[in-house]
Formats: C-alpha cells, structure tokens, sequence
C-alpha cells in the first residue's frame, strides 16, 4: 500500500463483469484528478479472500504495464461493504468508489453511509471515457451544490465543459431556491477557466433529475445528488437515486450522498 495520506479512487472488484469498462474511467479519473488507483475486494472467507486476491494482483499487473508511472495498490477487506465504507473514506482516504453494473440495494445500502460518491460505468460501447461533457440537474435542494463542487473538479482538471440543467418551477419558493443555487454556481464557476453553460429545463424540481436523463445523450457523465431523507415509501417502491442511476444506460453517474459530510479533494 502506498503512502496512507494519499487521496484514492478505488475500484470494487468483486464482480469482474464490466470491470473491463470501469477500470479504464476510474484510471483516467486518477489520472486527471492526480490520485491512486486501488483495486479493492471486500470478502467473507478465506477461498473468497484468496479469489479476489489474485484477481486484483492480475488486474493490477495490467494496469501497471499499460500504464508504468501510475500509483496503483490493492485492498482486501474482511465484511459486507456497507460496514466498511466509512473505513475506506478515514483510513484508506477513497475520494471515489467505481462500480460497473446496476444500483442495487446492497449498493445503496453502502452508499447512504459514504462520504464520498459512487461512480458507475456505463456505455458499453465507448472505450475511452473522457468526461469532457457533463450535465448536472439542479433542483431546489441546498444539496445540490455538492454535485456542482464536482463539476467543478472536472472542470479544473479535465477541461470539463459544464451543462447546468435548471428545474422550472411553479411554485415560487422553490423557484427562489433554484435561483440562489444557480446565483451561488455562476459566482463559483466563475472563479475557474472553463466553460459551463445554464439550460433551463421543462420540469420541476420533482422530474428535473428523469429529464436530465433523457437529454444526457451525448454526454459523459451525468452528476447528481441522492436522497437527503429515506421515506417508507421510497424503501418500498424504490428511491429516486436507484432509478435514475439503472434509468441511464448509456451516460455514466457520479452519485453524491448529501447524508454524510462529504470528503474533498486535496490538491
């Protein structure tokens, strides 16, 4: 393991299904964002233990000779993830954890309890992700300036162009709420030099997130933020996070969990 105070992307490789897609975007994402890679497996035996073991040293082997000057380690970890997720953001220092399949509800159980967003691969067909087009709905919630923070990263390190998808609403407190939130980015943003843009959507608050969807054709990565409160009603019919996040099969998510204070990149 490299140097503990090191920030890391890491990369959960207990399923090698769409890993052949994932570990290329979060080697870009560190390469970009200057941290380590580390290929991570959480396990509950030994046989397990010793399976992910070997799948980590050989990916790792390939990343390295592909790829010689980048940081890269490896990290097994005894327990179901949920249980260990606070332990990879204060001990391990993960800045991001990378995924390749759906969000399920072992996914999102972990997730509620990270400081740090989820990224999940998508578009099978590209090879190369460069994330230089990025779309970000904004909704009424103060929380959504977490998902702009990260389009700001993208935007300093990777020459990101910046779509804001701004909600309509009709109701006027949450449309005073949408303004000061797109108000405070234009005074953010315009602090750095790239470029971003403010689309106004059709929908509310309520559907801004369906609709970013439905116009991320042509994007890299749609950034978003999750659930602040879980209702009864979401865990049964299922939470809006989860939809959008398996509803976008083409535009890869980065998923920010405002339940949890979020970490922040060391520059």
């Amino acid at each position: 393991m490299a140097k503990i105070e090191d920030q890391r992307i890491l990369i959960w490789c207990n399923s090698d299904e769409t890993l052949k897609q994932t570990i290329p975007d979060a080697v870009y994402l560190a390469i970009k964002l200057e941290k380590e890679v580390c290929l991570f497996a959480n396990y509950r035996n030994e046989t397990e233990k010793d399976i992910f073991h070997k799948r980590l040293v050989t990916y790792s082997e390939i990343i390295k000779k592909d790829i010689p000057q980048i940081d890269i380690s490896i990290l097994l970890l005894k327990g179901k993830l949920h249980n260990l997720v606070r332990e990879l953001g204060e001990v391990y220092n993960c800045i991001m954890l990378c995924f390749g399949g759906k969000m399920n509800s072992m996914l999102l159980k972990a997730f509620y309890k990270s400081g740090f967003p989820f990224y999940f691969s998508r578009g099978e067909n590209r090879t190369n992700n460069k994330f230089k087009q990025v779309i970000i709905p904004v909704d009424f919630r103060n929380n959504t300036k977490d998902a702009t923070l990260w389009g700001s990263y993208l935007g300093r390190f990777n020459q990101s162009e910046i779509m804001l998808l701004q909600a309509s609403d009709n109701d006027q407190e949450l449309k005073n709420k949408v303004d000061s939130i797109i108000a405070f980015v234009k005074r953010f943003y315009g602090q750095f030099p790239f470029n971003y843009r403010i689309t106004r959507g059709n929908k509310s608050s309520w559907q801004i997130h369906n609709e970013a969807v439905e116009q991320s054709t042509g994007f890299d990565l749609l950034i978003f933020t999750g659930s602040f409160n879980v209702t009864l009603a979401d865990r049964i019919i299922g939470t809006f996070e989860k939809k959008i996040t398996n509803k976008s099969v083409h535009t890869s998510i980065l998923l920010i969990n405002p339940q949890q204070e979020m970490y922040v990149l060391c520059n």
